[in-house]
């Protein structure tokens, strides 16, 4: 296996052989309120601050938006919107709202609501789906129950099934209240890290579980060398990591690696290498192909990156660079990676219509 140190760094990646198409969001940035990936054809969803979600068609060279309903979210601007990706629920785009989780059809241009905090203290400021079948999801919570008397803030997470009409609690982990602590969730299992601790959860939220994930980690982090950030596939037993310090040689390391286990044990490959001086985020998995999108930042410039990580992987392709991006979004049919900037409104847009897909990939919506 290789090290951190062995890696090429992202200098060394392939630019994208496809340009990016660049043109007008029609959106007014100060009535936008949140965007919310999709699983329709080249579509984000906008809910904006005159109460009306609407669809935004992606195409080569402009953007159109649609109406799919009025005087949706009274009072829209009284709450906290925060989109929910990926985006794997047929027709289905998913957003929380201060105290509620609410899963839109868009076919059938219906609202399923579900009221999810225990108090009016309490808000839900972000998701993940823990597993789409049955339809299970993580949500990260703060309390604000306590804090004029300790200046402090409660935060917890709390797995629910949303498979019927209510949703189900089916476990809640505490995590106290200095907020240094990262998690993701994705194919039925919750990873928390936190003090160069990493823990597994399943839906109970009972307590750390053995995983083949975190064997394979114990063998590349250390007490130099630590988990940086993780994305878990929603339906596969895959996941994207980065890990960042000192290698055994001592030298700065930041490096790229994937994780499969679908025979149990769990494999790792590296992907890629950073200088120790760039910041990396990642994105999501592509909804067909086998690629994942993320970004390196260094000296206050942001770069997005593509990379194909099922089967074989390829080498990372070099995307540009895009300034005040809100949202960064796969689309599908064809697929297409769009990065939204509000602030600019400009849509970013690179087509993978003419790419090969990964060998082995499945081009259907996933389905659990």
């Amino acid at each position: 296996m290789s090290s951190p140190s062995e890696l090429a760094v992202l200098s060394k990646s392939q630019p994208f052989p496809v340009p990016a198409r660049s043109y007008p969001l029609p959106v007014d940035p100060d009535m936008l309120a949140v965007l919310i990936p999709t699983p329709q054809p080249g579509a984000v969803a906008a809910i904006l601050l005159d109460d009306t979600l609407r669809l935004l068609q992606l195409g080569d060279t402009e953007a159109n938006l649609t109406r799919v309903a009025k005087n949706y979210i009274p009072m829209v601007s009284a709450g906290n919107l925060e989109s929910v990706s990926p985006a794997v629920l047929p027709d289905t785009c998913v957003y929380l709202q201060s105290r509620s989780l609410i899963l839109y059809n868009l076919a059938r241009k219906q609202p399923q609501l579900f009221m999810i905090t225990h108090s009016l203290d309490e808000s839900a400021t972000w998701g993940r789906w823990l597993s789409v079948e049955p339809r299970r999801i993580a949500v990260q919570f703060r309390d604000m129950t306590n804090y004029l008397d300790t200046d402090r803030v409660q935060f917890r997470l709390r797995v629910l099934d949303v498979s019927g009409p209510e949703a189900k609690k089916l476990g809640e982990l505490d995590l106290g209240t200095s907020g240094d602590f990262e998690w993701d969730a994705g194919n039925g299992v919750l990873v928390l890290w936190r003090d160069k601790q990493v823990r597994a959860y399943g839906p109970d939220l009972a307590g750390p579980i053995e995983h083949p994930l975190l064997a394979a980690l114990g063998g590349l982090v250390s007490a130099s060398l630590q988990l940086d950030e993780l994305r878990l596939h929603p339906t596969q037993p895959l996941a994207v990591f980065t890990v960042r310090g000192n290698d055994p040689s001592g030298k700065d390391a930041c490096s790229l690696w994937r994780a499969t286990w679908a025979e149990g044990k769990a494999k790792l490959v590296p992907l890629a290498g950073f200088s120790p001086l760039e910041s990396v985020r990642l994105g999501e998995f592509a909804p067909e192909g086998g690629w994942l999108a993320y970004s390196s930042t260094s000296k206050g410039l942001t770069r997005f990156y593509v990379q194909q990580v099922e089967e074989t992987p390829g080498p990372p392709l070099a995307m540009g660079s895009v300034e005040n991006v809100d949202l960064l979004c796969w689309t599908r049919a064809p697929l297409a990676l769009a990065a939204l900037a509000p602030d600019t409104q400009t849509v970013t847009r690179w087509s993978f219509a003419r790419l090969p897909a990964a060998k082995g990939a499945d081009a259907r919506p996933p389905t659990k």
